[in-house]
């Protein structure tokens, strides 16, 4: 394995150790390949105080080469990010259970994506969300019904509460 430039500057560009360019630099979003949090946020461990505006030049420098170092460590990973199989049939399962129970609650493929470490394309491929995407029936209620304190649609009325003669389909 060849050592990556990156890593090694990025290693060197502290020789204090004051800024640990591993634990002080952030959260980072691998993902997206940005910080969570700006610089002016962040908190020297150290001292409990925001970092003086001369170490917020430094730490924006070191964040650049992790965002450097992080891009060719994506580029020399031959395997995808994502998972691409799942091994066992009860894993699998478990898998499908999940992404069903997101598409009913209305999440999207990207949103997915990120929860459940599967590319949104290999997503839309194996599952349509219009399938699980539930809407409910229109109800409709007669007013003269709501008027005198019924609360339920005409259809959902007992029997002997109905005028003679009335048919459900009036009201659809």
């Amino acid at each position: 394995m060849e050592k990556n430039i990156f890593y090694e500057q990025l290693i060197k560009s502290e020789p204090l150790g004051f800024v640990d360019p591993f634990a002080d630099l952030g959260e980072f979003d691998r993902f997206q390949l940005k910080f969570k949090s700006p610089v002016r946020e962040l908190v020297n461990k150290y001292s409990g105080e925001h970092y003086s505006p001369q170490w917020q030049k430094k730490i924006e420098e070191m964040r650049s080469l992790y965002i450097q170092y992080q891009i060719s460590i994506r580029e020399d990973d031959t395997e995808n990010t994502f998972e691409t199989k799942v091994r066992k049939q009860s894993d699998k399962e478990s898998f499908e259970e999940d992404v069903i129970t997101y598409l009913k609650l209305g999440f999207r493929f990207a949103e997915i994506e990120k929860k459940m470490n599967r590319s949104a394309k290999r997503l839309r491929s194996q599952w349509k969300r219009s399938q699980y995407v539930e809407t409910r029936p229109a109800v409709i209620y007669n007013k003269q019904d709501l008027q005198a304190g019924y609360a339920k649609s005409k259809s959902y009325l007992p029997g002997s509460m109905k005028l003679k003669g009335e048919h459900n389909e009036d009201f659809l």
